[in-house]
């Protein structure tokens, strides 16, 4: 099983939303949250903070008829979406990060190098029990 390459996008924060979302993060990059082996990139990018890490947890999945890619909702739900978890807790410490628009991508394996089409993007519908809605928003386009 090869480690996976997944990126947060919150759009235009404020600094006090910035240590918040780190630090919630950081709550969350455990083994039974994000599991995260290494973070490549934390820091702020035309104004908007990514967060890129790599992890052996799926996140998404490949469907084996259409090669499609679609969300693992296990853990899905038991990391991102569910009552508590990621989105739900940043929702719950601060309703104006909910109002940032957040995006949380699948880059493909991080043994292979940049495969635009194994990219997935969603955006983040944040709640008690956010949601994460396909977009088909190109990630260049995204962060700059």
């Amino acid at each position: 099983m090869n480690p996976n390459m997944y990126l947060l996008i919150f759009k235009n924060p404020s600094e006090t939303q910035i240590q918040k979302i780190k630090n919630v993060f950081s709550d969350f990059d455990w083994n039974q949250g994000f599991a995260v082996e290494e973070v490549v990139v934390n820091d702020i990018v035309n104004n908007n903070l990514l967060i890129q890490f790599v992890s052996f947890k799926d996140f998404f999945v490949q469907d084996e008829s259409s090669s499609k890619i679609t969300i693992f909702p296990i853990n899905v739900e038991a990391v991102l979406t569910g009552k508590g978890q990621f989105f739900g807790t940043l929702n719950d410490i601060d309703l104006e990060i909910a109002k940032l628009d957040t995006y949380f991508a699948y880059l493909g394996e991080a043994t292979e190098g940049r495969n635009q089409i194994n990219e997935v993007i969603f955006k983040i519908e944040y709640g008690k029990y956010s949601k994460l809605n396909p977009t088909d928003i190109n990630l260049e386009n995204l962060i700059n």
